[in-house]
C-alpha cells in the first residue's frame, strides 16, 4: 500500500538534496498539507478560515482574514461577528486596552446584538485587567472597569456573566478604596492631617464595606482632633 506524500515536504527534501541552503519560506497550508480552499469572495469562507487560525493561536493571520471579511462584506453577518472576534483576539493576545475599545465599538453599532451584552462585560473585564497590580499607580482603568461593570449588571442582571461581574465590582471597589487609604495615610504621615482626614472619609463615604474604610475609621477621630 503505498503511501501518500506531502508535496510541501517533498519539496523540502528536494530543495535539501539539490543543495540549497537558504532561508525556505513554507506556508502553514504547505506544512499541514492543508486541503481547505480559502475564498476572498466568500465572507464565511474567510470568517471560518479565521476562526481556525484562532484555535491554533495564529493570531496576526486571524485579524488580517477577520479584517478582509470586515471591510470587504460589510453588509455581512460575518462583518458584524468578524468585528466581534477581532476584540476577542486583541484579548487573547491581552491588548487590553485595543480589546477595550473594539468591544465598546461592537456594542456602540450593534446594542441589539445578541451578542451585545457578551461585547459589554467584555469591555470591563479588558479595563478590569489592564490595570496595574499596585495601587500606586494610575487606576483609572479599575475606575472605568467598574463603570462598566455596574452598567452590565443594571442591563442584563440575569445573565450568565452576572455572578462574575459582581464579584470584579467588590474586587474594583477594593482597589479604589485602597488607593484613597494608601493616600490618606501619606499625608497623615506628613502630618498633613486635614488632607489626611479628608481622604479617609471619603474612603468610609464611598467605600464603606471594604477593609480599607474599617481601617480608615480606627484613624479618623484622632486626626479630627489634630486637624481642629
Amino acid at each position: 500500500m503505498k503511501k501518500s506524500i506531502c508535496p510541501g515536504f517533498l519539496s523540502i527534501s528536494l530543495a535539501i538534496s539539490w543543495g540549497i541552503f537558504g532561508a525556505i519560506a513554507i506556508s502553514g497550508t504547505m506544512l499541514g498539507c492543508s486541503t481547505t480552499q480559502v475564498s476572498e469572495d466568500d465572507p464565511k469562507s474567510m470568517y471560518d478560515a479565521a476562526e481556525s487560525d484562532i484555535k491554533s493561536d495564529r493570531y496576526l493571520m486571524a485579524i488580517e482574514k477577520l479584517r478582509t471579511v470586515k471591510n470587504k462584506f460589510p453588509y455581512s453577518q460575518y462583518s458584524i461577528l468578524a468585528k466581534l472576534r477581532m476584540a476577542d483576539v486583541y484579548f487573547l493576545e491581552e491588548s487590553y486596552p485595543e480589546a477595550a475599545t473594539a468591544y465598546e465599538l461592537f456594542r456602540e453599532l450593534h446594542p441589539t446584538h445578541e451578542k451585545a451584552p457578551y461585547a459589554y462585560f467584555r469591555s470591563a473585564e479588558s479595563y478590569y485587567l489592564d490595570a496595574p497590580s499596585t495601587v500606586a499607580r494610575d487606576l483609572s482603568s479599575v475606575s472605568r472597569a467598574l463603570e462598566l461593570y455596574e452598567g452590565f449588571l443594571s442591563r442584563y442582571p440575569l445573565d450568565p456573566q452576572a455572578p462574575e461581574a459582581q464579584k470584579r465590582i467588590s474586587e474594583a471597589r477594593s482597589k479604589l478604596a485602597e488607593k484613597e487609604f494608601s493616600i490618606g495615610s501619606f499625608y497623615q504621615k506628613q502630618e498633613k492631617f486635614k488632607a489626611s482626614l479628608a481622604r479617609y472619609k471619603k474612603v468610609v463615604e464611598l467605600y464603606p464595606e471594604t477593609e480599607s474604610a474599617r481601617k480608615a475609621k480606627e484613624h479618623i477621630p484622632q486626626l479630627e482632633k489634630l486637624a481642629e
